[in-house]
């Protein structure tokens, strides 16, 4: 579906522009008067008018009357060729010619070129005028010869776009694949290559299926280079979030697997892409956070350390009898250890009282890779021992 929007879009884009160069062009043309064409076909005789190629067929149409005839490849038709690719070369359609000749038939539809009297690069004839009905003559062999042109052009660049498209698609996953196996490769890195790759890829087609189009590369690249700076100011976020992904790789304060916590999010990174890095939190959530940010802000590596500090608190009432409190905490703590085969440095303090309330904080330390089942086995463990006790307990202060 989002190849067909594009594909849709473009080719409406392509269609308004063909429409308003043509209408522009049809502004150019004047207006003449109906006769008959010419002399009969017993003796040579001149002819005036414009001389184009439609379709591999070569025709002139007489400025005085608008009558079109086809140009036999006799006499001097080589010389009409080399005159009208030149004519080409200066991006014109049509030139004006002045030929002596004669009618090959009794129709008067075809003429054999003699000699080539005078020819002039210009688009309608000088000093002439058409009546409507041959204007429109005129008009349909111009506009079918840009039709017949734009319509090659359109579809070689839709043709380029398509086929490009679908190999980057079909080389896609050999390519990840490829760089996913490369093993002296960092795994952060290969994620920013991969998204880096594909971006660039399918600009890269679509640059030169607009080649085909007319539209040259060096103008785009000089447009970019002049635009740069009004980018930069409306693209300042993204562009900061692309600098701080290429940051994060060559300063290597994070991989991809390590535990980390920033922007008041904690969890494991996924990827690095260019615009942002990727965490998964544990708890089903995938969050997105922009390079740049995260660059700017404090990052806590919790893998590098090998080891992280829990803790939790507890609010109980003010009459319970703190030592012995703090005891029955301390040796589930030890059954724990013993438990999870770790020393998790327990530490049991009051940290706050209110008169009514007390807050006991309990920390330890842990191992990050085991921190969350560590974390599960000592609330469980102090929550049932504690509640056998008929003690107090308050959400907060």
């Amino acid at each position: 579906m989002p190849h067909f929007r594009f594909i849709y879009t473009t080719f409406s884009g392509l269609l308004l522009t063909v429409l308003l160069t043509l209408n522009a062009q049809s502004q150019t043309f004047p207006t003449i008067s109906p006769a008959q064409l010419f002399g009969d076909t017993t003796s040579s005789e001149s002819f005036r008018g414009m001389y184009t190629q439609l379709g591999g067929y070569p025709t002139l149409s007489d400025c005085r009357t608008g009558k079109i005839v086809r140009i036999l490849p006799k006499g001097a038709y080589q010389e009409l060729k080399d005159i009208y690719k030149k004519a080409r070369r200066e991006k014109l359609s049509r030139v004006y010619v002045e030929i002596d000749g004669y009618y090959a038939d009794k129709t008067k539809d075809q003429v054999v070129a003699q000699e080539i009297v005078l020819f002039q690069n210009i688009q309608v004839c000088p000093s002439q005028t058409k009546t409507f009905l041959v204007r429109l003559k005129t008009q349909f062999i111009e506009y079918s010869e840009t039709l017949v042109e734009w319509g090659i052009k359109f579809g070689t660049a839709l043709a380029i776009l398509l086929l490009g498209f679908g190999l980057i698609n079909w080389f896609d996953r050999p390519l990840k694949s490829f760089i996913d196996n490369r093993r002296r490769v960092d795994p952060s890195v290969k994620s920013f290559i991969k998204s880096l790759i594909s971006i660039g890829l399918r600009l890269s087609v679509i640059m030169f299926s607009g080649a085909f189009l007319g539209l040259k590369v060096t103008g785009f690249v000089a447009l970019f280079s002049a635009a740069t700076l009004a980018i930069g100011f409306a693209l300042q976020g993204s562009l900061s979030n692309f600098a701080g992904g290429f940051i994060i790789l060559l300063m290597k304060q994070f991989k991809v697997g390590e535990k980390i916590t920033s922007q008041n999010y904690t969890g494991v990174v996924r990827d690095i892409l260019m615009f942002n890095t990727v965490l998964d939190t544990g708890d089903g959530r995938r969050v997105m956070i922009p390079n740049g940010p995260l660059l700017n802000n404090t990052i806590i590596n919790h893998t590098r350390a090998g080891f992280e500090k829990r803790g939790l608190k507890i609010y109980t009432a003010s009459d319970v009898d703190t030592e012995h409190l703090k005891s029955m905490i301390v040796e589930q703590m030890a059954d724990i250890e013993t438990l999870v085969q770790l020393a998790l440095t327990p530490d049991v303090k009051i940290t706050d009282w209110n008169g009514e309330r007390l807050e006991i904080t309990i920390s330890y330390q842990t191992p990050t890779q085991r921190s969350e089942e560590i974390f599960e086995k000592v609330v469980q463990r102090l929550n049932n021992r504690l509640h056998q006790e008929n003690l107090t307990f308050y959400t907060s202060m």
